[in-house]
């Protein structure tokens, strides 16, 4: 992370995402369809912030880190945690899936 993020872009970048999951976690409380707008929305959010993620690491260990997230209840221990929920993860994991395949 410190080869690719400086420490002012990386801090930036960490409340990016910190408050995109606090929105996908509001939209998952309020029970938003993948298929609503905003679920729609956050999910092109949510993939727009992946893109310097994706050039910095290649597509090899992307795929890795999807499959890794895929798994994450098979991973985490109280002091290993990803920084979102798997429900979030399969909100927009599907809200992506719909907004990919949208005309």
């Amino acid at each position: 992370m410190d080869r690719h993020f400086p420490t002012e872009d990386r801090t930036s970048y960490q409340v990016l995402w910190e408050r995109l999951i606090v929105r996908c976690e509001d939209a998952l409380a309020r029970s938003v369809s993948p298929s609503a707008p905003e679920a729609q929305s956050l999910a092109k959010d949510w993939l727009e912030l992946q893109k310097p993620l994706q050039k910095a690491v290649g597509p090899e260990l992307w795929r890795k880190t999807g499959t890794m997230y895929e798994d994450m209840q098979d991973w985490q221990t109280p002091e290993r945690q990803a920084p979102f929920s798997l429900e979030v993860f399969s909100f927009i994991r599907e809200a992506a899936i719909l907004l990919a395949g949208a005309p």
